[in-house]
């Protein structure tokens, strides 16, 4: 690793925007992202920004690119947190891109065009980065200085500083942090972020403690058994014993930093998944059971990571336990008091663990049940007879109470029973040195010391072991969520000529969607929902599709948006398909309201709810123009009714919408995507005449191709 000094030579250190593709690339290798292996090949006549060039590219390998603003004040900070980034630099008309790989306190570690890895000063890149902007105050702010008798040290803190004021506004755009995927794999996450190696770490911090743990009690042990105690060997056990204290602590240092870190790590995978379910997948499961395992992923985070630091640690203590009894009562006795002492804990463990797992099962089926009868507390209380309100109800609490006494039962006989068949064990194995007569005191203390230290380390691994069954049977139930995904295919291919446009479509005027005999069916169902579809959609066009309830027209619209991907057929967005431009350009391209029962009003501002399909946290632009769709759906005099108005927290959490209020709230947010194609599905379906004739004026007005979904 080199480190560079001039600024002179950065743009020598930096990759071009030809090669930024291969930028990305080395990048994720250098810093052990994993790329998936691609061809692919970016169509820059397609998409020609570069924002959506990068996250092409990395679909393609599997990754995460995120763009990210920061103040002006806040960049340094930034730029030392960021790697694995990539950060662009305007040198005249020219853009280059900075690969950050790493940073430590002084230097930003930079990979070069040529593979070597450069360490920059964070200011060198600051300064190239915003010299545009930065050049024209700091030469009025020398100016200034250059009337007073400021110099040296003092006056390039006091330009820093006026450079920090007068640049507080400045917001910098030009950085696109690379990640690997949510979906990965957890180890290879935890491995990414090096937590293997802190786990390494915090066990061999702790292993070094037990050892002199043992030795400062080995050395008081040994002066009082010999007779005599002077102030050296005090002095010895004593500062034995402080050095611990550092351990100690650094130990729980560790602790708390994997925690955030995988606990962060699982909250991230939980979110990807639910964003990647195949709808027709989760149909089968209600709210209830999806919740119990939503609360099962929570009891993960805190008994995982607890019930692990318990059995490493306790793992750790246990083993330096057998060695001491391996030096004190010797192989053979003590290889007996293992074997047995692990025969009767697999048992016991394997006995808790069925337990637990049938209790699980009970609980969440009553957390299902629970929450169905609550969210349709209504629809019972008018159309249910009161007496079977609660039917069946006193057979599955008893069920849930068997389970629990006997999860509970075989948990007493876990923590009660084991510790002291250890107990018993080790007693019996210090027998024959009893029994012979002829060891020594040292020799019969350290027996002692190792049966009651292994005592210590049993305790805490049942600890763990009990945290961790829960946190092990919780996660079989998340990973059921896991098995739901829709699979990823990494790598979008770029299209041949022949695969770009069809022969009917070649020619001047190109239809904005093109579908070819497109088929769907739902899995696990021999009928096709949707069979040999036809049609082209061109810009401008207005399509009303109608047909009877089931004869699926919304499984039309999700196929068209992405939410259901077709089994056959041909879909085209401008030429192009799915895999060929990515998620991000084809949302883009394709913007839709879904019905009403699958729309959802999230609880928080009005705004966010309007803009959740665009830039966040919004632009003035887009606040402006939020506003005026607003007005043209006729939601002025909701907004004026609001005491915070557009900035309200709505839904459940907040102000309760009518009907009709959120229909025309789902318009103005797909509305407002902008999107070249604009699907609605029965969005008209719950507003009166005088709302329907404004709301299909504004979606006339603003939508560029419309698609309407509507009963006969």
């Amino acid at each position: 690793m080199k480190s560079e000094g001039s600024l002179s030579k950065l743009p020598h250190l930096c990759w071009p925007t030809a090669q930024l593709d291969s930028a990305l690339k080395s990048l994720a290798l250098r810093t052990g992202l994993e790329p998936a292996a691609t061809d692919y090949d970016s169509n820059t006549e397609v998409h020609k920004d570069i924002d959506t060039r990068l996250k092409l590219q990395a679909e393609a390998l599997d990754l995460k690119i995120e763009q990210v603003s920061c103040k002006y004040g806040e960049l340094e900070q930034m730029l030392v947190r960021a790697a694995p980034a990539l950060v662009r630099l305007r040198f005249g008309a020219d853009e280059y891109f900075v690969a950050l790989c790493g940073s430590d306190r002084r230097f930003l570690h930079i990979l070069s065009p040529s593979q070597k890895v450069i360490k920059l000063r964070p200011r060198q890149v600051i300064s190239a980065l915003i010299s545009a902007q930065e050049a024209p105050q700091r030469e009025r702010i020398t100016t200034l200085f250059d009337s007073t008798n400021i110099a040296g040290r003092r006056r390039e803190k006091a330009v820093e500083a006026l450079l920090l004021v007068n640049l507080a506004g400045l917001q910098i755009d030009d950085c696109w942090l690379l990640r690997q995927p949510a979906h990965r794999p957890f180890w290879q996450q935890l491995r990414q972020r090096h937590q293997h190696l802190r786990f390494l770490s915090m066990i061999a911090c702790h292993t070094l403690q037990m050892v002199l743990f043992i030795v400062s009690w080995w050395l008081i042990g040994r002066a009082v058994l010999d007779g005599y105690v002077d102030s050296g060997w005090l002095i010895a056990w004593v500062l034995l014993l402080i050095t611990q204290i550092p351990l100690s602590l650094f130990t729980a240092r560790l602790q708390g930093s994997i925690s955030l870190e995988i606990g962060a790590l699982l909250k991230q995978r939980l979110l990807a998944s639910a964003l990647r379910i195949d709808p027709g997948k989760v149909r089968h499961m209600g709210s209830g059971q999806v919740l119990g395992r939503v609360y099962d992923a929570e009891n993960i985070e805190t008994n995982a990571l607890q019930a692990s630091f318990l059995l490493l640690l306790g793992g750790v203590e246990l083993v330096m336990a057998s060695i001491v009894l391996l030096l004190s009562i010797g192989a053979p006795l003590l290889l007996g008091v293992l074997t047995t002492f692990s025969l009767i804990a697999f048992a016991l463990g394997r006995s808790q663990y069925h337990a637990r797992r049938y209790w699980t099962n009970q609980r969440l089926s009553m957390t299902h049940h629970l929450i169905e009868k609550m969210l349709g507390h209504r629809t019972r209380l008018v159309q249910q007879e009161p007496v079977d309100w609660h039917r069946g109800e006193d057979q599955e609490l008893e069920e849930y109470l068997r389970s629990s006494n006997a999860m509970d039962s075989n948990l007493t006989h876990l923590t009660a029973v084991l510790p002291r068949i250890w107990l018993l064990l080790g007693i019996v194995g210090l027998a024959p040195i009893f029994v012979i007569g002829n060891a020594e005191s040292g020799q019969i203390a350290a027996a002692l010391g190792g049966m009651l230290l292994g005592y210590r380390a049993v305790l805490k691994c049942i600890s763990g072991f009990s945290s961790g069954l829960s946190a092990l049977v919780g996660w079989e139930k998340v990973c059921e969520l896991f098995s739901l995904e829709a699979p990823s295919k990494s790598g979008a291919c770029k299209l041949s000529g022949a695969d770009k446009v069809p022969g009917d479509m070649k020619g001047s005027k190109q239809p904005l969607c093109y579908i070819s005999d497109l088929s769907f069916s739902y899995p696990n169902q021999d009928r096709a929902a949707l069979k040999n579809c036809n049609l082209s959609i061109y810009p401008g066009d207005r399509i009303i599709l109608q047909g009877a309830s089931g004869s699926g027209k919304s499984t039309f619209a999700n196929v068209i948006t992405g939410i259901q991907k077709q089994r056959e057929g041909l879909l085209l967005i401008n030429g192009y398909d799915r895999p060929s431009t990515g998620v991000q350009y084809w949302r883009r391209q394709v913007a839709s309201a879904p019905q009403f029962h699958e729309n959802h009003v999230l609880g928080d501002s009005f705004l966010f709810n309007l803009l959740m399909g665009d830039d966040w946290p919004p632009k003035p632009e887009s606040i402006r123009r939020a506003y005026k769709i607003c007005d043209e759906l006729g939601l002025t005099s909701l907004l004026e009714k609001m005491p915070a108005g557009i900035l309200q927290t709505v839904g459940e959490m907040g102000w309760r919408l009518s009907h009709g209020e959120m229909s025309r709230l789902f318009i103005a947010r797909a509305l407002l995507q902008n999107a070249e194609l604009l699907v609605l599905d029965e969005s008209f379906a719950a507003l009166d005449p005088g709302n329907l004739r404004q709301s299909f004026h504004c979606v006339q007005k603003y939508s560029n191709s419309l698609i309407v979904i509507a009963h006969p």
